[in-house]
């Protein structure tokens, strides 16, 4: 009697077989709209709670400037409490009915990590041409939205800036917008990509502190990890891609913040 084996699935890719995104979710748009809305009341409670905690064990006065700024050891244990405290309810929301693999596209088979990581280069690729074309445009300070990175890579606990924005920020951005919220949004009669220029563009809202050239490339970056998401069916390659983009952003801000002329 022969047997035959059955074949792994093979790893999704990016630029061959068809596209891997299947959208699952037990959440309805609006729930997921509202959904997102407790995780940034879990944020703004992350940063509550952090300052009450502070004011209390060091029983003086705390300023805005010390919360805004990287600089400050404050300000950055604000920063990551929030996004650690938005990971922790996005993931309880996504296993509503023990689908949390499905909400946020984690089932295998998984893309590989080169196809990751192949995928942050492209988004590098794609919003530095895109900012060049801009800057000889619009000539915009690109200094000005590298500022709140630059001040934090100054200080002695520049590590964990680092952490927050090639780890922490892709990890919460990624599960929150382009896994629980495309995954509610793109299983209605939307489709796909209708419901993707719905959740991008409530990502990109999330960076309206830029600059105009800053959202017009956020906004396109966007695009590119949504396409990703789309080709390989796996969150794991926006994810990673994101961070990819974040650590060129950050050796950019770095390189800012050793005083080089503009």
């Amino acid at each position: 009697m022969t047997v035959v084996s059955e074949r792994a699935p093979e790893k999704p890719k990016l630029f061959s077989g068809p596209p891997r995104y299947q959208a699952e979710s037990p959440w309805g748009p609006w729930a997921a709209l509202l959904g997102c809305g407790l995780i940034f009341i879990g944020q703004i409670a992350g940063v509550g709670l952090g300052l009450v905690l502070i004011k209390v064990l060091s029983n003086s006065p705390v300023s805005s400037d010390d919360v805004m700024s990287l600089e400050t050891p404050l300000g950055l244990a604000v920063m990551l409490g929030s996004q650690v405290a938005s990971i922790v309810v996005v993931w309880l929301l996504a296993g509503r009915q023990n689908m949390r693999a499905q909400v946020l596209q984690m089932l295998p088979p998984k893309a590989s990590w080169g196809t990751a990581v192949a995928g942050g280069l492209l988004v590098v690729a794609v919003t530095g041409a895109l900012e060049l074309i801009l800057y000889a445009l619009m000539k915009f300070d690109y200094r000005a939205d590298t500022e709140f990175l630059s001040d934090g890579l100054k200080s002695q606990l520049w590590l964990g800036t680092v952490f927050m924005a090639v780890v922490l920020a892709p990890l919460w951005e990624e599960l929150t917008f382009r896994g629980f919220l495309l995954s509610a949004l793109a299983k209605t009669r939307l489709g796909f990509w209708p419901a993707a220029l719905i959740s991008n563009t409530a990502w990109t809202a999330l960076h309206g502190q830029y600059s105009a050239a800053g959202i017009v490339s956020v906004f396109t970056a966007g695009l590119v990890l949504t396409w990703l998401l789309w080709r390989t069916g796996s969150i794991r390659v926006p994810i990673v891609a994101h961070g990819v983009a974040n650590l060129f952003a950050v050796g950019f801000a770095w390189y800012m913040a050793q005083g080089v002329p503009g």
